[in-house]
């Protein structure tokens, strides 16, 4: 198992000034679960460098689904195998293998989330 990317995106993300709370590598759907059912956060973010990863991130998604979590989170998928068609499999809502790019892209959900609160102020 490696967490390289895993590691550069997470201290990316802190930089921008997210507030990351890293589960680990190869954690069961149970973990992601209970920790966006703790913490309620507004993106969770999956990362895999081998395409065994693949259909993990997928049952992750499901479990969110299943627990009626799905809809409260943007998903982001990260990693060597991910591209277009992997981010429709799985049902996340972004994909990147560039950490760079994920973090802006994790910026500008959090805009619009903002922008979208304001307008219903």
């Amino acid at each position: 198992m490696h967490d390289i990317g895993k590691n550069i995106f997470r201290n990316m993300a802190e930089a921008a000034g997210f507030q990351v709370y890293d589960l680990g590598i190869d954690q069961p759907v149970e973990a992601f679960v209970e920790k966006v059912k703790e913490v309620h956060p507004d993106i969770v973010g999956l990362s895999g460098v081998l395409t065994l990863a693949l259909e993990a991130m997928k049952e992750t998604i499901d479990g969110l689904k299943e627990a009626g979590l799905r809809d409260e989170v943007k998903v982001i998928i990260g990693g060597n195998p991910v591209n277009q068609e992997v981010c429709e499999h799985v049902g996340a809502d972004a994909w990147t293998t560039n950490a760079a790019e994920g973090v802006k892209i994790c910026q500008g959900w959090v805009k619009e989330k903002e922008y979208e609160k304001s307008k219903s102020n």
